[in-house]
């Protein structure tokens, strides 16, 4: 008979080898160690023996059960080999997605984001330099932009003021010609009656009182006078004085504001030997 020990709950029974044999493997299979095993199993043949509601499984039905598990089985296998048929007749074995990324596109983008990590990094370090040197740059346009638009507004300027001078001389030229063609050397001024000689005339104006000429009329009698008519002359264009400290961005909307409208008032000199004349009747 075979020897048993029994201390503190502990049984030591001797098995057969082929018994102790698998004893070993399903506790290395399990990772458990052959008295962890052994228990184990004693205490399921014991809940099997003294649990009255435990009904051992007939092996028909063990069988059936395993013949239709079989049986399902083979069916999934047949429906995946069925599916995989179907997609490979949709599709050729070499076929490529080309709006899916490759291997390669994937590799590139990460080449990418590192090049612009390390870019974002290293231009943190130089930040606050980079930063002085823009504003200082700015500083520097501001300035260089300014100068330019106040040598364009006093350029504009200057184009008015011989704009001006030039229709004077033109309206003097005129009233010379007219005074030419009628024989007429000194006529008196309509305003002040001051004796004028027309070919001295550097302005149509009278050189005595500013009264501006706008023609000249032969003597009506034998002792009347020529006289020099005069009228209120249109204002012209002056030089207007900026205010103090124009800004920039007012300089270049004037600019812009000038250079929309084209001067038309600038005509050219009169020649003596000009044959028309709209004031002779």
């Amino acid at each position: 008979m075979p020897s048993q020990d029994r201390d503190e709950g502990s049984v030591s029974v001797p098995l057969p080898p082929g018994v102790d044999d698998w004893v070993v493997a399903e506790a290395t299979r399990r990772g458990e160690s052959r008295d962890d095993f052994c228990r184990r199993l004693v205490t399921a043949v014991r809940t099997v023996a003294t649990d009255d509601d435990f009904e051992v499984a007939d092996r028909d039905e063990l069988e059936a059960q395993r013949d239709e598990f079989t049986d399902l089985l083979a069916d999934v296998r047949a429906r995946v080999v069925q599916l995989k048929g179907e997609l490979d007749d949709k599709a050729p074995a070499d076929h490529r997605h080309p709006d899916r990324a490759t291997a390669d596109d994937l590799e590139a983008t990460h080449r990418d984001l590192a090049a612009l990590e390390s870019t974002v990094e290293g231009g943190f370090d130089n930040f606050e330099i980079v930063l002085d040197d823009l504003l200082a740059e700015t500083d520097g346009l501001a300035d260089r932009s300014t100068l330019l638009a106040r040598a364009v507004v006093d350029l504009r300027e200057q184009r008015e003021e011989l704009a001006a001078q030039q229709r004077r001389r033109t309206a003097t030229d005129r009233l010379k010609l007219a005074a030419n063609r009628l024989g007429i050397t000194t006529a008196n001024c309509e305003d002040c009656g001051s004796s004028v000689g027309i070919a001295l005339l550097t302005a149509p104006e009278c050189p005595h009182c500013a009264s501006a000429f706008t023609d000249v009329a032969k003597k009506a009698s034998v002792f009347g006078s020529n006289r020099l008519q005069t009228a209120d002359p249109p204002a012209l264009e002056g030089r207007v004085e900026a205010d103090d400290g124009p800004t920039t961005a007012g300089v270049f909307a004037a600019v812009e504001a000038e250079a929309e409208s084209v001067d038309d008032d600038a005509e050219t000199p009169v020649s003596p030997t000009e044959t028309e004349d709209p004031l002779d009747d």
